[in-house]
Formats: C-alpha cells, structure tokens, sequence
C-alpha cells in the first residue's frame, strides 16, 4: 500500500515525534510499502530554517531510507510565545493543503496517517482523504487541546469549547484513532468515540539505534565528549536532554542539585533548548554543580546518553499527565542508562516493570535528591538497572515490532472502507 504520512515534526529535527516517524516509515518500506512523508522544512526547537535547507522551494521532495520525503516552507517562528507558535501550526496545515496538486507527483495514497501535534494539520488529512476518496488514520501523541486547560495555555473556555468540537469531529471522521498512550484512549472514549476503532501503539526504539546504542561506550565517542566538554570521566553525570519547557517541570532537578552540592563529583547536565532555559539558568546561577548545553544532533544524543551515570525523564505535577509516556524513556533503557524518573501513571508503571528505573513522585526535589544519593552510591545497582532496560526495550519496543501492528490498523480500516 501507499502510505502517506502528514507531521510537522520530522528527521532531522530531533525529538519524540521525529524518531516515532521516520522510524516507522523505514519499517513501513522494509516490511514492503510505499511510504510519503509530508512535512516542513526542519527548524524545531529553534524555530530557524537548518542549514542546508535555507535555499529550499516552498514545496521540495528528498529520498530517505527508501521513502520520499515532502518539505513544505510556511510560518516559522521560535519555539516560545503561544500565538505565534498557534500561527506557525495553522500555516503548516494551510500549506499542507494548498500544496497538495503539487504532491501528485507522489502518486495517490491508498491511505493517510497524520500525527498531532501540530493539531490543524489533522484538518488537511481530512481534506486530503475527502480529495482523494481514501481514509485517515488520526495518531494522538498529545490530547490537544485538553492539555492546554491543565496547563493553564489557555483559559478562554469558548476557545477551548471550540477546538475541543473540531477535535471530537476529527475523531469521529478518521478511520482509525491511534494513541500513543492506554489513557489517551480511554480519555478520548469517555467522550463518545467508538472505543472500536481506538488503538494503541507506543513509542518506541528504532531497530537500528538499539543495535548501535551502547557502542559510544567502546568506540572512543564518549571520550571525545568528555574532552570537548572538558566533563571528567570520573564524574557522574546526571543528564536531562530534550525540550526545556513547562511541561518538564527542570526546576525540580535545580532545587535537587542545590541541595546535593556537597557531592563535588556529582555533575547535573542539562542539554537542549526551550521557552523556559532562560529561567532556569537564572535559577542555576552560581551552582558548580550544574552545566547547561545547547540541543545536540540526534546522532550525538546517544554518546550524552552512554556518557551519563543516569538520565531524568521529568514531567510537570498535573494530573493529565499521568497519561504520558515520553518517548525520550525508551532511548535511555536502549542505551544501557538508568532512568530517574519524576512522574506517574502509565509511564511510571512501565518503568517499573522494566525494573531499570527509579520511580520519584514528580516536583518533590527532597524525595529525588535522597534517591539520587543513593544511587550515586551503588554502581553496581546502577549498572544492572541499565542492563535491564536494554533487553526490555528490546523485548516489546522496536520499531519493526510497531510498525507491522500500524499496517495490522491500516489493513483493516482499509477493509471497512471496501465493505462500507
């Protein structure tokens, strides 16, 4: 089948929807399909063009692993400020659609998947499968725009009412709904949704990144980091790498560092960029203990994770988050790392089965700067909770292992449609 794959977010840009999408659409190929990915030009986290790809056409086409990939120029804006980046959203759904003719090229799909976020441009799947007359399927990795009521994003209840409407809409139009999460589902059908046409299919790992996961270890790369960042190989480095925002809550890790300052061979390292960096740089001023770097290539994401005694997966204390899983947990375990983990529900009971982690209450920095203390005190424990989580991840968490259960999905809504 022809698979057409509409996201904002995608390779090179790093993060969760990025590694989710172009790992699947490999697999999709591998396992003998056709796959189309249509996105932007890559700018996220930093909202600037990447180089290389300043030049580019409003509509331009690239090969990758065996896949056509479709870059579209709209809006860009820096990763801060609500309305602009709502803005950048609608113009990546707008150009989505307005480009479509030019996309023929790629030949019809026979079915349209689509990741939110960005949100809107779950509207262009659904005007794209209504032009081509083949079905959408609708990925939730986020509950828009439930999260921004949690969140306090937006407090205009007859704003939310209204996207909440389209959502339900959309839900009720695609063929299928994928989440990424057991409690995005159930949410999403105690609203009224089909509970028969919801699936759920996680994040994951891709297959190749488990095989070379643990390889900066031996092959020199983590020493080349600890030398250009002039870190200590003696030193344990505490990391969180990703997205500095409000949802992730850092300042929890500060507040712990703050009081495990005594621990001279103790480094919390924090990696990436976001609307709250700025903050919490500030909040970090003066502390020896603490670095901050900028965000890294996807690439060298592994050799910070290998050189790192431990990685944090934090979240904010809200309660949709309990519904979360960060896809960031499931690279960690791939590389042999513990994982502290600030945060409950679903993701917190995964964690624990795979018995490679430790679990903290989130926002409570004096629970986690204890267990912190204790793990920097027993690498042995350390070393088998890393291993732990490597053979789990590779027992339920490849990208060959989601990527036939997707097509299992695709196949059957497709079979509806024939029988509708």
């Amino acid at each position: 089948m022809h698979i057409w794959t509409i996201c904002q977010y995608f390779k090179p840009e790093p993060g969760a929807p990025s590694a989710r999408l172009s790992g699947l659409a490999k697999q999709w190929v591998k396992q003998g399909h056709k796959v189309s990915v249509l996105t932007s030009v890559p700018n996220h986290p930093k909202g600037e063009i990447m180089e290389g790809f300043e030049k580019r056409k409003a509509f331009s086409t690239d090969e990758m692993d065996g896949y056509t990939v479709a870059r579209h120029k709209f809006y860009i804006t820096k990763n801060s400020g609500f309305i602009k980046k709502t803005l950048s959203h609608l113009s990546f759904a707008w150009h989505v659609y307005k480009e479509h003719k030019k996309a023929k090229h790629l030949e019809k799909p026979d079915i349209i998947m689509v990741s939110s976020p960005s949100f809107f441009c779950v509207l262009s799947a659904w005007r794209l499968s209504r032009i081509y007359n083949v079905p959408f399927v609708f990925e939730v990795r986020d509950l828009w725009p439930g999260i921004f009521r949690e969140l306090g994003t937006i407090k205009n209840e007859a704003l939310l009412s209204i996207i909440e409407k389209l959502e339900l809409f959309l839900y009720k139009k695609s063929g299928a709904v994928v989440t990424v999460t057991k409690g995005f589902a159930k949410d999403i059908a105690n609203r009224g949704i089909d509970p028969t046409k919801l699936y759920v299919i996680t994040n994951g790992v891709s297959d190749d990144e488990w095989e070379m996961a643990t390889k900066p270890k031996t092959d020199g790369s983590v020493s080349r980091l600890q030398s250009e960042y002039q870190i200590n190989n003696m030193t344990k480095v505490l990391l969180y790498i990703g997205t500095h925002g409000q949802s992730q809550a850092l300042g929890q890790i500060v507040d712990a560092a703050r009081m495990m300052m005594n621990h001279s061979d103790v480094l919390f390292l924090f990696v990436g960029e976001g609307a709250d960096k700025e903050r919490l740089e500030s909040l970090a001023k003066g502390m020896p203990n603490v670095q901050f770097l900028p965000s890294q290539d996807k690439e060298k994401v592994w050799d910070f994770y290998n050189m790192s005694y431990a990685c944090f997966i934090p979240l904010k204390d809200i309660p949709g988050f309990k519904t979360f899983i960060p896809s960031k947990m499931f690279e960690v375990m791939a590389s042999a790392t513990p994982t502290v983990a600030m945060l409950e529900g679903e993701a917190a009971d995964i964690l624990n089965k795979s018995q490679s982690a430790i679990v903290c209450p989130p926002e409570k920095p004096e629970i986690l700067a204890k267990e912190l203390q204790k793990l920097i005190e027993n690498p042995s424990k350390a070393e088998e909770m890393g291993q732990r989580g490597r053979h789990f991840v590779s027992q339920h968490y490849l990208h060959s292992t989601l990527a036939k259960k997707y097509i299992m999905i695709f196949e059957k809504v497709l079979e509806s449609q024939n029988l509708d």
